[in-house]
């Protein structure tokens, strides 16, 4: 069995919260790396490491405002979110030498980039194919804003069928308007409106976890009353599992941009909500338990209960995210439109080969 990818700390070991708050994703410790040949050349991998097969089967059908891949990295030469994926049959060929190249090392499958669900025949081939290698992805998740499994209901189908361990729904307030503030449907999508979004859920209900995800901003969410008026929201509608994520901390690894000057301007800091929620061992805002807390290598979390709601408020750094893959361990895997398998987001960073 791989080592599980970031440590999760019991309630009753944290005595004191701002420690960890302070150390954040420092608290992280890796577990010994896995030596594996890919292309030929040896490479350095962590275990329990996800692999993203980039999901850019189209252009994105939102824009939200505090899109990451509409940020323009100081070392990448263009834009993955401009680039979509021509060339299925290729594309899935070379997907299949990556995995039969990887197997017998388990990793989780993080199915994220664009919007997955965008194009329904690409998802589905996908889907087939990670049935396909089904032992090399023990943990199988699906970040999606959930439009195409409103207007084509037999995804659904297939994610039961590919024993797809959640999805992570985007949402970031149940007020349709609101949302749509921040991130910026088709209008042609209904699932922006909040009958749509509603109908999705009921959709969803019973036959796939659901862990609503919540980008915390001004423009959205952004306060302990605001979020605890979202998870009430969600459990009316059966969600049991939430998340709530700080915009990333970028540093000065990115270009000045729109997306960049919004990220900034609407960042809503998550350690407040923290302290507000706990300020300290044993003292709780009224409503709220706390489970306890998570480091990863680039994120921190803590995970509590309200009203029957798992919830848990995340932070994390890109800052921290660039060091730890230049650390000479490959902390993540993502396969390209290009064919290229890289060790970062960005296209041609990291470049472990290409599969064509």
């Amino acid at each position: 069995m791989s080592a599980p990818p970031n440590q999760f700390r019991h309630a009753s070991e944290i005595q004191q919260p701002a420690a960890y708050r302070d150390g954040r994703w420092q608290t992280f410790e890796p577990a010994a790396p896995v030596v594996r040949t890919l292309r030929g050349q040896q490479w350095r991998l962590r275990p329990g490491l996800t692999f993203t097969p980039y999901a850019n089967p189209t252009l994105c059908n939102a824009r939200c405002a505090f899109c990451s891949e509409e940020l323009q990295r100081n070392d990448a030469q263009r834009l993955t979110a401009l680039a979509t994926i021509d060339d299925h049959d290729r594309y899935f060929a070379a997907l299949d030498r990556a995995w039969r190249e990887l197997a017998g090392f388990p990793m989780g499958l993080s199915l994220s980039g664009l919007e997955a669900t965008s194009d329904p025949q690409w998802l589905r081939r996908l889907l087939a194919l990670v049935r396909a290698h089904g032992a090399l992805f023990p943990e199988r998740v699906l970040y999606t804003n959930g439009s195409g499994l409103l207007t084509h209901p037999d995804l659904v189908d297939a994610l039961v069928e590919t024993r797809i361990d959640r999805v992570e729904l985007s949402r970031c307030h149940f007020d349709a308007d609101r949302n749509q503030r921040v991130m910026r449907f088709r209008r042609s999508e209904p699932v922006w409106t909040a009958a749509g979004f509603d109908a999705l859920l009921a959709r969803l209900r019973g036959r796939v976890t659901v862990k609503l995800s919540c980008i915390l901003n001004t423009e959205g969410t952004s306060t302990v009353a605001g979020i605890e008026s979202h998870i009430r929201a969600g459990a009316a509608r059966g969600v049991s599992t939430m998340v709530f994520r700080e915009l990333s901390a970028l540093g000065d690894a990115y270009q000045d941009g729109r997306t960049l000057r919004w990220v900034e301007a609407h960042r809503a800091p998550i350690r407040p909500l923290m302290e507000t929620i706990m300020p300290s061992p044993g003292r709780l805002r009224p409503g709220w338990s706390f489970e306890g807390a998570t480091s990863g290598y680039y994120y921190y979390n803590e995970v509590y209960r309200f009203g029957g709601v798992r919830v848990t408020l995340e932070a994390s750094s890109y800052t921290a995210h660039r060091d730890a893959v230049q650390s000479g361990v490959l902390q993540k895997l993502v396969f390209h439109s290009t064919g290229d398998l890289c060790g970062d987001w960005v296209p041609s960073a990291l470049l472990i080969g290409n599969y064509h």
